[in-house]
């Protein structure tokens, strides 16, 4: 199902689908060797020099009850295609992928809609593959050089892409139920204290459990939370 696009270098995956997606069939994948402008959650710069993987998939589902869940797919599909390489991530809900606490990857999901009807869904993904020095990125990161692990980034796009198609069509019928099981296993904050943010917003408590819906619920002093946005701080 996935057409893929190659672009040397580009302002970004998602403003390149979001400029032409008109014309392109669902399924498309674009991707880039760097980007000039990439960009991540909440409007945050993503660091997109050449060694990385950056790709963004154009959706256009005919059911809008579970968009919320396609990041969580997809951050289930990274950890899948990684798997396969030998390496060991672990999920930072709602959709990081990090090995060893460090961020390999990050997920951004943006909705096209026109006349209040959804037109597409694009999903930009940014992997760290063969970058050295990420002192400057801003958290604690890696990529798979550092792992030792070689890989060619087209395999592995291939890789996550099979993944991400493999559930796709359950998620959309039946939500992020289809997936709980499998993102639980990877999900290894639960029974500890965790801080959520979420713009002025700050909750701590023990992580107890991620919803059938994909939500957090939180165990704080006042009550259990259900968190539906923010990040997750360990």
């Amino acid at each position: 199902m996935t057409h893929l696009l190659h672009v040397g270098e580009v302002d970004s995956t998602q403003n390149y689908l979001k400029a032409q997606f008109v014309g392109l069939a669902h399924g498309t994948v674009v991707q880039a060797d760097c980007q000039t402008a990439g960009r991540g959650r909440f409007d945050r710069t993503w660091i997109s020099n050449e060694g990385g993987l950056y790709f963004s998939v154009l959706l256009k589902p005919t059911k809008t009850d579970f968009l919320h869940n396609l990041t969580q797919l997809m951050a289930l599909s990274v950890c899948r295609g990684l798997e396969m390489l030998g390496v060991h991530p672990n999920l930072k809900w709602p959709n990081d992928v990090q090995v060893d606490g460090r961020k390999i990857c990050g997920i951004l999901s943006e909705t096209i809609f026109t006349a209040n009807k959804l037109q597409a869904v694009i999903m930009g993904v940014g992997i760290n593959v063969e970058q050295e020095g990420l002192t400057h990125v801003g958290q604690p990161a890696t990529s798979l050089k550092y792992l030792h692990i070689n890989t060619d980034k087209i395999a592995l796009l291939h890789t996550i892409m099979d993944f991400f198609w493999r559930d796709y069509e359950a998620l959309m019928a039946h939500g992020f139920e289809t997936l709980r099981d499998d993102y639980l296993k990877r999900f290894a904050a639960i029974g500890k204290e965790v801080t959520v943010k979420n713009v002025d917003k700050q909750i701590c408590g023990i992580a107890q459990d991620i919803s059938p819906r994909g939500t957090l619920l939180l165990q704080t002093p006042q009550g259990q939370e259900e968190i539906y946005i923010g990040d997750l701080m360990v």
